[in-house]
């Protein structure tokens, strides 16, 4: 089967062309959204060459590929016109209504965070790089690693405009406008006013600093969505193209100003507070469970409704959860090495050795999860094991780190203390290879 072929099976398979609202990708999962998921045929596409695995989670159909995830979605895309979609299958639209709630703001959380990830990651990795170097005595205050360092910060900072843009784009509204009403909050004779109370039109406006934040532009931004579909269907056709934008950040940006910024910050960190002070009670017994469970968590996708917790607790000095959760990350590279040392079958050693060193570098684990572990069921009760022993020496000693990046070697210069990190680390990924190799990888059938 040529791999247009492929290509072509995966849409057949996902209900055909009408049946797709929309398709993404990340660092290796293609993800659909469907007008009808109960037209799916998960064996059929489970059989396709192209395909690692199929997961339903998140309000969404993910198909993992893995590091050649840009090269199908490319040849995916050249075959389909999402342009037409909706006005062709709008009977399809009760279907999508009928979503679980729950489904749907997981979908919509993680579509909007998709598009960020692997210039985040990118980010993250080069804020590793430079945080290594700086700290070096012959490359201390080094003026061009200065300068990468906040090239480095850009993406993090700016994470209301950016969220602004894609949270629309998800929306399908204006992004340019999502964009505004992001980047006003981040207008720089505004910001120089945080901790003042200004008086406007005679009410009192707190000014707050809100780079770094995610939780204001979540609620803005849909606002200003819904305002804009409503302006298009009131305004004469002739004033839209500038009325629109201009009523929408006329009326929005105030309101975010005086009640949705405010809010949004206040409860992204009033729940960052909670979930670290949760994991302060027992920061040992925390570190394991999260270290166990957090492979789980990823793997149904409900590490969406951690990621503005954890960029909160980034903004306020450091994560505790992201620190942890690593472990269950670097769990998985331990098992994939423990079969490459173990295993005489070329197919399986080229698959583990094309799985393991990248990410030990870049951190991306899901060709490890999904051509790995979850074929070999034993496996999982390893990377549990391995994965609470790693998350329980990093919650111990309450580390976290200061910046967004997976789980690999490059993230340890981000870590709170670079030692103990280093030291779960390593003991995470030791005893994650030590297992398969000592009591085998493959389940009795």
């Amino acid at each position: 089967m040529s791999e247009q072929q492929q290509i072509l099976s995966v849409i057949d398979n996902l209900g055909g062309r009408e049946n797709i609202k929309d398709y993404f990708h990340c660092a290796t999962r293609l993800r659909f959204n469907l007008f009808d998921y109960e037209k799916i045929n998960k064996d059929a596409l489970k059989e396709n060459p192209l395909i690692l695995s199929v997961v339903q989670a998140s309000g969404q159909c993910q198909l993992i590929i893995g590091n050649n995830v840009g090269a199908v979605y490319s040849a995916l895309n050249a075959m389909l016109d999402t342009d037409n979609k909706e006005s062709t299958h709008s009977s399809s639209e009760s279907a999508a209504i009928r979503e679980p709630i729950i489904s749907r703001l997981f979908a919509f959380v993680s579509g909007s965070f998709l598009p960020l990830i692997g210039i985040l990651a990118a980010a993250g990795l080069l804020r590793a790089f430079t945080t290594l170097l700086l700290s070096l005595p012959s490359l201390m205050g080094n003026s061009t690693l200065t300068l990468l360092s906040f090239i480095a910060n850009v993406p993090f900072y700016f994470m209301p405009v950016l969220l602004g843009y894609t949270i629309a784009r998800k929306l399908k509204s204006n992004e340019l406008i999502g964009s505004i009403i992001g980047a006003s909050l981040l207008y720089p004779e505004f910001t120089s006013l945080a901790g003042q109370t200004l008086t406007v039109i005679g009410m009192p406006l707190v000014v707050m600093e809100y780079g770094y934040s995610i939780f204001p532009v979540f609620f803005a931004v849909p606002i200003a969505a819904v305002l804009e579909r409503v302006l298009k269907t009131k305004l004469w056709d002739s004033v839209q193209l500038f009325m629109v934008p201009l009523l929408c950040v006329v009326i929005v940006v105030p309101v975010t100003m005086f009640l949705l910024g405010p809010f949004g910050k206040y409860l992204g960190d009033y729940l960052a507070t909670a979930i670290v002070y949760i994991i302060g009670m027992n920061s040992l017994v925390a570190g394991m469970i999260i270290g166990a469970a957090y492979s789980f968590i990823v793997l149904f996708g409900l590490h969406w409704a951690i990621i503005p917790v954890v960029f909160s607790n980034i903004a306020h000095g450091g994560d505790p959860i992201y620190a942890i959760g690593g472990m269950s990350a670097i769990a998985q590279m331990g098992v994939a090495l423990g079969i490459l040392i173990r295993t005489r079958d070329a197919k399986t050693r080229q698959l583990a050795s094309s799985a393991f060193f990248p990410s030990l570098i870049s951190g991306v684990t899901e060709p490890i999860l999904y051509g790995l572990i979850i074929p070999n069921r034993r496996t999982i009760y390893y990377i549990i094991v391995a994965g609470a022993l790693g998350g329980g020496i990093v919650g111990a000693y309450n580390i976290t780190i200061n910046n967004l990046v997976f789980a690999s070697l490059l993230s340890i210069p981000t870590a709170s203390n670079m030692f103990i990190y280093s030291v779960g680390l390593f003991a995470t990924l030791i005893t994650g290879a030590l297992l398969p190799i000592i009591f085998g990888y493959k389940s009795r059938t």
